[in-house]
């Protein structure tokens, strides 16, 4: 009954937006990167996305959780490049407004990450000199770290409502607000354990290193996020009929991220993301 009544709805909806006499006036095409602060994993996290990993039965109870972070932040930063493909669209009711619907991709390359070592040092030899007695200690350093990280691809649904300042002008300002929805592909968590040995600290002259390395694919999820698009307009032609179209903005999004993670739950986390874009009017 719910699917039915949403189709039904979708359809009244659809019906609505085309009686608007809406056009199309532009192609969009657009790349760059984004980035948000989320909160840090634990190991029972990761034990819950591989649960069939071996490494993780290891025994890390001398481990330092957050081992490469010296100054202990509970949040890390995921870094994720984005694509887009939008058309813009024009409505009679709203001429000053425009409608920017299309799809995006994001490769998200940690959205769940956790980090911990153990190292200690122990006496390894003694050199005398031969001339004066005094003696010189050598220690072995002994490392280990793990290194655990969830990761995913984006595929999603990107709508925006676009006002632009001095839209006759060469050089123009636009401001909105936008959303996007979809689902997760290709999400997978990744394990990594080394341990080395060696004269001094991560000193590899004469050391030994060895890593293991595991990779479990995970169930897909849903992403999708509040965002608002500030940005600067640049047209390219100014003179030439077949240049005039064409124009290079770009744009930066404050924006608020949602992201689930099977079994884990969903975050709410804020972010920034930048995009250097295409505009061509038709």
């Amino acid at each position: 009954m719910l699917k039915k009544l949403s189709f039904l709805t979708a359809i009244a909806l659809s019906s609505s937006v085309f009686s608007q006499k809406i056009k199309i006036n532009e192609f969009h095409v657009s790349s760059g990167t984004a980035s948000m602060n989320l909160p840090s994993g634990s190991l029972e996290d990761f034990k819950t996305l591989a649960p069939n990993s071996v490494i993780l039965t290891k025994d890390f109870s001398l481990f330092n959780q957050g081992y490469f972070n010296p100054m202990g932040f509970r949040y890390g930063m995921n870094q994720s490049s984005m694509y887009s493909l939008q058309l813009g669209l024009q409505c009679a009711k709203m001429p000053k407004a425009t409608f920017r619907v299309g799809i995006t991709h994001l490769s998200n390359y940690s959205l769940l990450s956790a980090r911990g070592g153990y190292s200690v040092s122990a006496p390894y030899d003694t050199l005398t000199s031969s001339q004066t007695g005094q003696q010189t200690f050598l220690d072995t350093t002994y490392t280990k770290s793990y290194d655990l990280n969830y990761s995913n691809q984006q595929l999603r649904l990107d709508g925006a409502v676009i006002f632009r300042m001095f839209p006759e002008k060469r050089w123009s300002l636009h401001a909105g607000l936008g959303a996007s929805i979809g689902y997760s592909y290709r999400s997978n968590t990744n394990i990594r354990y080394s341990e080395y040995s060696g004269a001094g600290y991560f000193s590899f002259n004469g050391g030994s290193y060895t890593s293991e390395q595991e990779t479990f694919k995970n169930k897909n999820s849903l992403g999708a996020s509040l965002y608002i698009p500030l940005g600067i307009d640049f047209g390219i032609g100014k003179k030439r009929s077949f240049w005039m179209p064409f124009h290079v903005y770009l744009e930066t999004r404050p924006s608020l991220n949602i992201n689930s993670i099977s079994n884990l739950g969903t975050t709410f986390s804020p972010g920034m993301s930048s995009a250097l874009g295409l505009r061509i009017k038709i």
